[in-house]
């Protein structure tokens, strides 16, 4: 199965909050847009600043993001993406979230593939379903 990968996965995998997907690291191609890197750093750093965990829980956070990272082929924000991004979806969405979505919809559109959305963002979920992908995880 090849995925497209939200970041709402990798922070809940890495902070341990649900169960893995059924499949979980499994998948034949795993496509991400750039911002998961950010996004999922961020959220490390602010777990750290936090003093939510301590130094070796945040190498094994990093450890275990690292292993994400290496599997994940990631998709640079291009003027089609960002073009898409910005225009109207049948739902309501954040920006991060349009730009996700419409990082998938460009992967679908150049590479005549079928893609699972991987998300555990409920309002993502439909609005990924609202354009014909198939979603796992909300």
């Amino acid at each position: 199965m090849t995925v497209y990968l939200d970041s709402s996965v990798v922070v809940r995998w890495l902070r341990r909050e649900s169960v893995s997907l059924p499949g979980w690291g499994g998948w034949e191609h795993v496509y991400a847009s750039v911002l998961l890197r950010v996004e999922t750093l961020r959220t490390i750093d602010r777990i750290r600043l936090s003093g939510a965990v301590d130094d070796a829980g945040v190498a094994e956070l990093m450890a275990r993001a690292g292993a994400v990272f290496e599997v994940v082929e990631f998709v640079p924000l291009s003027a089609v993406i960002l073009a898409r991004a910005s225009q109207s979806f049948l739902t309501s969405l954040g920006t991060l979230d349009a730009l996700h979505l419409s990082t998938a919809l460009r992967l679908v559109e150049a590479g005549s593939m079928e893609l699972t959305f991987l998300t555990h963002d409920a309002e993502l979920a439909v609005a990924a379903r609202s354009v014909n992908l198939a979603v796992e995880g909300a």
